[in-house]
């Protein structure tokens, strides 16, 4: 493992110093190729809804972009990654020639040998996960590297969640909060409004303007939005 001259905690601050959310993420990748031996990372989303994760991007050691596939699996049925997810901790997984936990399709497309999953956490949440291969370290190093890297994203990814829950606290008002926190656990909009004191129209009021500040389509995606946020819980 490389080791910088500062410390991980100011490196971590110079990486998210400036710029656009997607600026700040390609930089937390690209250190996190300064400090670890390894080949390849794969940035994926995750719903705690539906349990569904999604590819956002790959990129090689030397920041080339990997030809972006449609990934898009329900993670229970890759038990390793959905233990991970579950448990809110690192793994690593080692692809043995005969067996294998991981979904053959995709050991065999991108020649797996191993993979460190991640998951991505705001609050006590897990909202994405980080797939790592191509691991180049020595096999006696392998252990305090998996809880070097958990630590690495874990406190990335945590003074990014506090930059955009910030700006995100601004966006919503408590209101338009409040109606999110209400059809997350399934009141209709008669219901919200009654538990709420409005009227059904200044509910639907309320909705309409969270999902346009969140720029979502529809009710389901302004909950998951507002989750991964950490606006409701």
């Amino acid at each position: 493992m490389k080791v910088l001259p500062v410390s991980a905690e100011r490196f971590i601050d110079s990486l998210l110093d400036t710029g656009s959310t997607e600026d700040k993420i390609n930089r937390i990748v690209e250190g996190f190729f300064i400090l670890f031996p390894f080949s390849r990372l794969s940035l994926f989303s995750y719903s705690p809804i539906n349990f569904i994760s999604e590819l956002i991007f790959s990129l090689h050691a030397d920041g080339s972009m990997l030809n972006q596939d449609a990934i898009r699996e329900d993670i229970r049925t890759i038990q390793p990654i959905y233990e991970a997810v579950l448990n809110k901790k690192a793994r690593y997984i080692t692809v043995s020639e005969d067996h294998s936990e991981l979904p053959a399709k995709y050991v065999k497309k991108y020649k797996l040998s191993s993979v460190l999953v991640v998951p991505i956490k705001t609050g006590a949440m897990v909202i994405g996960c980080v797939l790592i291969d191509g691991y180049k370290g020595e096999e006696s190093d392998k252990e305090s590297m998996v809880q070097s890297a958990e630590n690495y994203f874990g406190r990335a990814f945590i003074k990014l969640s506090l930059f955009d829950d910030k700006h995100m606290g601004h966006k919503l008002s408590p209101r338009e909060i409040e109606v999110l926190e209400q059809l997350s656990i399934g009141w209709s909009t008669k219901e919200m409004a009654m538990n709420m004191g409005i009227s059904e129209f200044t509910a639907r009021d309320y909705i309409a303007s969270a999902m346009k500040k969140l720029n979502v389509k529809h009710r389901a995606q302004a909950i998951g939005e507002a989750i991964r946020s950490g606006l409701i819980s």
